[in-house]
């Protein structure tokens, strides 16, 4: 009887004790909320001043402090973020969006999200892979030219009009 009462006891101190085996926090979240807030406040400091490449470098420096190896979603939601940040039209769009890429984003994804957001397709195309890659590519300079020969009527293999089937012959 004794054992049955121990017994008892112990099941009912167990049952009462919660323990935290499977704890969760929302450290993910908050870490993007503060990641975002931080991405929103690089392209507010920006200013004339500001080089291009160091802006390019904070932007990915921040896009990368929100996802590595972002997802079409986290796009999209940092999309939304930024243009309701700073506006669809603002010209510090394009370098967010060429950070994005930067930073390892696919550009379709990029210029989808964007175009999604209310920027314009022609802004979000350029400034992407999708759009001009810079300065065109120099020609070769011609080496050696080699002399063409004229060739007599009649005498074939030029697949023209001096053909074997020429009329006259």
């Amino acid at each position: 009887m004794k054992s049955f009462i121990l017994a008892s006891l112990i099941a009912g101190a167990s049952a009462l004790t919660v323990l935290p085996s499977y704890a969760q926090t929302d450290t993910d979240a908050v870490v993007q909320t503060e990641g975002m807030t931080n991405l929103v406040n690089v392209l507010n400091s920006a200013t004339v001043e500001t080089a291009p490449d160091q802006l390019k470098a904070d932007l990915v420096a921040a896009i990368n402090g929100v996802c590595t190896n972002c997802t079409a979603a986290q796009v999209d939601s940092m999309m939304t973020v930024v243009v309701d940040a700073i506006g669809a039209d603002s010209p510090l769009i394009a370098d967010f969006l060429a950070a994005l890429v930067a930073a390892g984003v696919d550009s379709d994804t990029v210029t989808l999200a964007a175009i999604t957001a209310g920027v314009d397709a022609t802004v979000a195309s350029e400034a992407t892979a999708a759009g001009p890659g810079g300065a065109p590519t120099p020609v070769a300079p011609v080496i050696v030219t080699l002399p063409t020969t004229p060739v007599p009527q009649g005498a074939g293999g030029t697949g023209g009009d001096e053909g074997i089937s020429e009329v006259g012959n």
